[in-house]
């Protein structure tokens, strides 16, 4: 049995379920066969257009969701701005890790600027107002990111495990860590484009207006449904459990050991090498520096694993939501509602408190830009101390 496609309240009744939805109920609607009322049946297009804008106009509830976006967005856009900017003024930051985490921030400041306002303004007034072109667009760059940002974490990952369990196996390098990056986007940019092709900007009201109209993919149900499943297993499910595994050996290697893998058949080496050379001196000093080094990568070890844990506790509310309505159905209430859109606002919140966790478990991203900060403030000080003129410019 089906739904009457001229019903306007079937259409809310279905929008409310994929895109979070108002506390409001639609109009009321039973099966074909039986009988159906359509209030909107009898209104003239100002009381319907009325109607339904009165509809989208967001609640207070969600005007909570608008400030909570905002807050993301100012403080997801200078957070991952400085940890770019922190490694790029800095020389000694330029590391294999550092690469790889400047470029999850690029990701995640691509995607707060790209994507949260116009998501925020469909999932809030369940209407898209920036036709096909920005609908491609903007989930093509949702998804694109997400990947990006998946395979960027488990790179890490992978070279922690090797530069850790397995040091003599594999020399990470920073061109190594630039290639990976170039060949992640390149993956992160093909992932999607099945659904680039098929993405357009669907009216779903039966008078033509721009309200209600949705951002959704032509392909049949079950190509979405085998499609969305897909990308939890491939984006969600697959990366942590190898993440898992990684920082699982990587912890059981730093916590329960003295020494680094490989460090002792480093220093035989180093020292036969120096002895001859009349430097065994520094040899021992290298031996010496041993427990610092454990220190130091438990320390990095534990700032990444949280920024793997915040990925996962952030992302899995919107996998779960969707697993369930392409497998079991949802049906639409206040309580799904809410949940919708605090998952949607826990995707775009994992971009912005990535940054705060480099910040207050390493310090060294937060040092770096008050360093920078500082040598600004003295050489304007000094400039004006001089009575030399900050900037010069044409005179007006």
């Amino acid at each position: 049995m089906g739904w009457s496609a001229r019903s306007l309240a079937t259409v809310l009744a279905a929008i409310v379920v994929t895109a979070g939805g108002h506390a409001t109920s639609p109009p009321t609607v039973v099966m074909d066969n039986v009988t159906e009322y359509d209030e909107t049946a009898n209104m003239t297009d100002e009381e319907y257009q009325n109607y339904l804008v009165e509809y989208i106009t967001p609640q207070k509830s969600e005007w909570v969701f608008i400030v909570m976006h905002s807050m993301v967005f100012v403080v997801g856009l200078i957070g991952n701005a400085l940890v770019c900017v922190a490694v790029y003024r800095n020389r000694t930051m330029r590391t294999v890790t550092n690469y790889f985490i400047v470029n999850l921030a690029v990701a995640d400041f691509l995607v707060i600027l790209i994507c949260l306002p116009p998501t925020v303004l469909w999932d809030v007034t369940e209407t898209w107002f920036m036709g096909t072109l920005a609908c491609k667009i903007v989930l093509y760059f949702q998804t694109v990111s997400v990947t990006v940002s998946v395979m960027t974490l488990t790179s890490i990952s992978i070279d922690r495990w090797y530069a850790i369990c397995h040091p003599l196996k594999f020399k990470s390098t920073t061109g190594r860590a630039r290639t990976a990056i170039i060949i992640i986007w390149i993956v992160g940019l093909a992932s999607d484009i099945p659904e680039l092709l098929v993405l357009e900007a669907i009216n779903k009201t039966k008078r033509m207006y721009i309200y209600l109209t949705q951002c959704e993919a032509l392909w049949s149900q079950e190509s979405e449904t085998a499609y969305q499943i897909a990308k939890i297993i491939i984006l969600y499910v697959l990366p942590l459990s190898l993440m898992s595994v990684t920082y699982y050996q990587i912890v059981r290697v730093l916590w329960k050991s003295d020494n680094i893998p490989g460090h002792t058949e480093t220093v035989q080496m180093f020292n036969a090498n120096t002895y001859n050379n009349g430097f065994n001196r520094t040899a021992t000093m290298g031996c010496n520096s041993t427990m610092a080094q454990i220190k130091a990568r438990r320390k990095a070890a534990k700032m990444l694993v949280a920024v793997v844990v915040m990925f996962a506790l952030c992302y899995f509310p919107v996998h779960l939501m969707n697993l369930m309505r392409f497998t079991v159905g949802i049906y639409q209430s206040q309580v799904t509602a809410l949940i919708s859109n605090l998952s949607h606002w826990l995707c775009y919140a994992n971009s912005a408190v990535n940054p705060l966790i480099y910040n207050f478990m390493s310090g060294s991203f937060l040092l770096t830009i008050f360093r920078r900060m500082n040598k600004v403030c003295r050489s304007s000080c000094a400039a004006v101390s001089n009575g030399k003129p900050l900037h010069s410019g044409p005179s007006l």
